[in-house]
C-alpha cells in the first residue's frame, strides 16, 4: 500500500495538510524525501480556478507531484503537467464536458477522478472511462465502511484518511493507497 503525504494551498499559502499550519517550501523539502510522491490539494485552483503553478514548479525540483487543482479544460491539464505534475486528479463537478480521451492523449502519467460526491450519493465506484483511471475519495472515513474487497479489486483507489490506525484494514480491502496530511505522516515518507 502506498502512503502519500498531502499538503494544501489556500490563498497562495502552503499548509501541512488540508487544514494544517502554514509551511514554506523548504520545510516540505525537509519533511519529504527527495523523489517522494506528494499530493497537492490546491484549493485556490479548485475553488477559484486560480492554480498556483509557480509553487508546483518549485516543489517539482524535490518531489514527484500529484496535483489536484480543479482543471476545467484540456489547456488547464497541460498547464498543470508543464508546471510539474506527474499524477493529476480531475473533478467532474468542475469540468462538465470532461474529454477523458483527450486528457489521456496528453499524458502517460496517472490520471485520477475525485469521486467523493458520486460515492456519497450512489455508494458505487464503477469505472466510466476506458483505460487506467484511478479514484480518489475525500469522504469522512466512516463513509468508507461499505468499501468491500470485491468492489475495490482491480481498481486503483486512494482514500484520504485522518490517521493511519486502520492501515492494515485498508490493505486487506485492496486499497491502492492512503492520502494523509503531511503533519500526520511523520516518519512515513
Amino acid at each position: 500500500m502506498n502512503l502519500v503525504p498531502l499538503v494544501s494551498i489556500k490563498n497562495a499559502t502552503l499548509r501541512d495538510g488540508k487544514e494544517g499550519k502554514n509551511l514554506v517550501i523548504e520545510e516540505i523539502q525537509k519533511q519529504v524525501k527527495t523523489d517522494s510522491l506528494l499530493y497537492i490539494l490546491d484549493c485556490d485552483g479548485i475553488e477559484r480556478n486560480n492554480p498556483n503553478l509557480e509553487v508546483y514548479q518549485r516543489l517539482a525540483e524535490h518531489c514527484i507531484l500529484w496535483i489536484d487543482n480543479g482543471p476545467r479544460r484540456v489547456d488547464d491539464v497541460m498547464d498543470t503537467i508543464m508546471a510539474g505534475a506527474t499524477n493529476i486528479t480531475l473533478r467532474e463537478s468542475l469540468w462538465q464536458a470532461l474529454d477523458m480521451p483527450e486528457v489521456q492523449e496528453l499524458t502517460d502519467d496517472e490520471i485520477y477522478l475525485d469521486k467523493t460526491t458520486l460515492y456519497q450519493e450512489q455508494k458505487t465506484l464503477q469505472q466510466v472511462y476506458s483505460g487506467e483511471i484511478g479514484t480518489v475519495l475525500f469522504n469522512e472515513e466512516a463513509v468508507y465502511g461499505s468499501l468491500l474487497k470485491e468492489k475495490t479489486a482491480n481498481q486503483n483507489i486512494y482514500l484520504y484518511v485522518s490517521s493511519l490506525e486502520k492501515m492494515q484494514y485498508w490493505t486487506a480491502q485492496g486499497i491502492a493507497g492512503l492520502i494523509i496530511d503531511l503533519n500526520k505522516n511523520r516518519g512515513i515518507t
